[in-house]
């Protein structure tokens, strides 16, 4: 009996070591097999009221033959003409607007594309955006429709990928991460070159694994999303896109009442811009020029009127940055929805009435790259020719031809894309009275000058960016521009300086409106900041300004900031993104009283005029910030009523798919003969195993005459397993 027992224990050895071992080599054998395409971002699936938008692959990932697109010819043989396909067509920036077409019009032999950036191979224009921004929400008198052939349109060269439902899973590869191009060119040029024997050969392949788990449009997705947990439906499959906005007024606003409001100029620009791939949203030109610029105005206005002469004026300035503005204007849909209602910002609330006039600083870096000397030709529409606007833009321009800097008025009712559609729209009744002038500040006509508009290759090189690196101040101070430009550290041509002036003349024009005097001291925008301010936005959240103005704690450990640039696209709902904390973050230290006060006294501090924000400061020891700079919601009219039309196209209704894994992965899939041969090997292993097993089961007790293996079991025959 104690020989049977060794022998059932060596059994257990033998069986435990021989499942270890097979574990051991199958993943040897996997990576082997596989190997990981890295840093890449994948499409994903966006929904609205009507249909959904973006891309999803099979819930295990889609698998197709790696074809690399060198000009049209190959996209038109692969979609033609390939017979080992389906494919996943790898192709640069460069040459995608010239065959998206073939590959959208012929998708059946299209398993995939992987989209990469390459700096050998610049593209001239990439925009994922149509050819008419949020047309379908434009006010009244928009004449821009992206259906025309011909004819005048604001994103000349849009594609409406953005918008529109992609059969096939794309992947995008930034420059960065070029070296995962050439890996899959090696396994390319080794196994596929030869195209007219591809079928039945061992293949180079690429799999793409991009699931979305919610499909059809927003009000099914967030119906399956309500709807109580079953079988079928046991978790949200989207969320409605949603984030913050952010305002500061230049004199607190919060103890005023019905009776003692001061009526206030509504000065906006967005925060967001959008992309087709997750993660990857830079907007340089689209939107971090105007809200760097709205900034660093901001703070230049608050040093030429100190918060405490509030008593002395009877005008007040709101700064607000927007965000979802790419998708149908949510933020700005939201703040004119509820100023309609009276409920924005929420401590004393404006009506339309109190507002005098609403500037928006739009589009304004798409032009700085096309001069190079320090011209900036800039324009301001407006759709009524109103007495308050005129003078507005009679104001500023007397500042801006000082810098050399025109500004072209346009008056029309055909307005660029800007948070001006959204009170048009709901404000109707005071804005195209004329009860509510509004106009919009941009650096294009008829056309974008940002070619790259709502998409991956918006960064900083767009804008003819590079950073100075140059040192703050121990208490946040910062060299004027003039002291710049005359130890040539910088020069009239670039950017930083350009915006610096713009920022000047803004801030000029507004003091004016505020004290009905020309100002006459030397607060100026430097150029320093907006350095500083760009290399945030466009480089590395790692930055000295982020991380003086990031939340502090009492503990010594210092959480670093990611040394990659923010993400800019809108957020949801439930998980809000970072740049409205970021910029509201930056307005309230550059702008706000610093309190020589500790951490508790400070988040104890209760006052309606101000927020106080105990955040790390130029020394990262702490300081208590009072500011009037807060946050209000940017989601959409559309989700606050259960009971909204979906189709009626009043408010945005754009939602996002919930998605767990994204990843690609290159391998050699098996020619038809040695797949042939693993077919039949399979079916014959399966046969065998089964007979084996029915046999070992007939035979068990010749098999295993030891009774110790089969005592306990209430059937006979049936094998106890081992426990390893």
């Amino acid at each position: 009996m104690p020989g049977s027992k060794m022998e059932l224990n060596l059994r257990s050895v033998i069986i435990c070591l021989g499942a270890f071992l097979s574990l051991t080599h199958s993943e040897r054998l996997h990576e082997q097999i596989y190997s990981s395409i890295e840093g890449g971002a994948a499409c994903f699936r966006r929904l609205n009221g009507t249909h959904q938008s973006g891309c999803s692959s099979s819930y295990s990932g889609t698998v197709g033959v790696v074809h690399m697109i060198n000009n049209i010819a190959d996209a038109q043989w692969m979609v033609t003409n390939g017979n080992a396909g389906p494919y996943v067509a790898v192709v640069s920036t460069a040459l995608f607007p010239g065959i998206v077409e073939i590959l959208m019009g012929n998708p059946l032999n299209v398993a995939g594309v992987l989209l990469y950036d390459n700096d050998t191979m610049p593209a001239t224009s990439f925009t994922q955006e149509s050819r008419c921004p949020n047309e379908y929400y434009s006010a009244s008198g928009s004449s821009c429709s992206s259906s025309l052939q011909g004819g005048i349109v604001w994103n000349e060269k849009g594609t409406d990928m953005l918008r529109r439902d992609v059969p096939f899973p794309m992947l995008f590869l930034p420059k960065s991460n070029y070296k995962e191009i050439e890996k899959i060119e090696q396994c390319y040029q080794r196994y596929n070159l030869d195209r007219d024997n591809q079928k039945g050969n061992p293949l180079c392949s690429l799999q793409l694994r991009s699931f979305m788990y919610a499909a059809v449009n927003s009000e099914v997705c967030m119906r399956r999303s309500m709807s109580s947990p079953t079988l079928l439906s046991a978790y949200v499959v989207c969320h409605p896109l949603g984030d913050n906005n952010v305002y500061y007024s230049l004199f607190p606003r919060g103890k005023e009442t019905s009776t003692t409001k001061t009526p206030v100029h509504l000065i906006t620009a967005r925060i967001d811009t959008a992309s087709f791939f997750d993660g990857v949203a830079p907007g340089a030109a689209s939107s971090v020029v105007g809200m760097v610029t709205l900034i660093t105005a901001a703070v230049a206005l608050s040093k030429m009127i100190p918060v405490t002469d509030a008593h002395l004026y009877k005008q007040n300035i709101l700064w607000t940055l927007l965000n979802g503005e790419a998708f149908d204007y949510i933020g700005s849909q939201r703040v004119a929805y509820d100023i309609s209602r009276g409920a924005w910002p929420p401590l004393s609330p404006l009506s339309p009435s109190d507002v005098t006039m609403h500037v928006e600083l739009g589009q304004l870096g798409g032009s700085l790259l096309e001069s190079t000397d320090n011209a900036w030709p800039l324009f301001a529409f407006s759709a009524d020719e109103n007495t308050q606007v005129k003078e507005f833009l009679t104001k500023m321009s007397s500042y801006t031809n000082k810098y050399n800097m025109s500004l072209l008025a346009k008056f029309s009712a055909n307005l660029p894309p800007s948070s001006l559609h959204s009170f048009r729209r709901i404000l109707k009744n005071v804005t195209e009275s004329g009860q509510l002038p509004e106009l919009v500040i941009v650096d294009h006509q008829e056309t974008f000058t940002n070619k790259f508009y709502h998409s991956e290759l918006d960064e900083f090189d767009k804008i003819g960016f590079n950073y100075h690196n140059i040192s703050i101040g121990a208490n946040g101070t910062f060299i004027p521009t003039d002291d710049l430009l005359a130890n040539g550290t910088m020069k009239d041509s670039e950017p930083q300086v350009k915006i610096s002036r713009l920022a000047t003349a803004f801030a000029m024009t507004l003091y004016k409106q505020v004290t009905d005097q020309d100002y006459s001291g030397t607060v100026a925008v430097s150029a320093h900041l907006v350095d500083e301010m760009l290399y945030c936005f466009l480089k590395s959240q790692a930055c000295r300004l982020l991380i003086a103005a990031d939340y502090a704690s009492n503990s010594n450990t210092v959480e670093l900031l990611p040394t990659k640039p923010a993400q800019l696209s809108v957020g949801v709902l439930d998980h809000p993104s970072t740049p409205p904390v970021l910029a509201g973050h930056l307005l309230a230290l550059l702008t706000g009283t610093h309190l020589q006060v500790n951490k508790t006294t400070c988040d104890s501090k209760k006052d309606l005029d101000f927020s106080y924000y105990w955040l790390r400061g130029w020394n990262q020891s702490g300081i208590c910030v009072q500011t009037t700079m807060n946050f209000s919601q940017a989601l959409s009219p559309a989700f606050m009523d259960s009971g909204y039309d979906y189709k009626s196209g009043l408010y945005s209704t754009w939602t996002e798919s919930v998605w767990d894994s994204m990843w690609a992965r290159v391998f050699v899939t098996a020619g038809g003969g040695g797949a042939q041969a693993a077919a039949v090997a399979g079916a014959f292993v399966t046969i065998f195993a089964a007979v084996l097993t029915y046999w070992l089961q007939k035979h068990a007790s010749i098999v295993f005459p030891d009774a110790s293996i089969a005592n306990g079991d209430t059937a006979a025959g049936i094998l106890r397993s081992v426990n390893c």
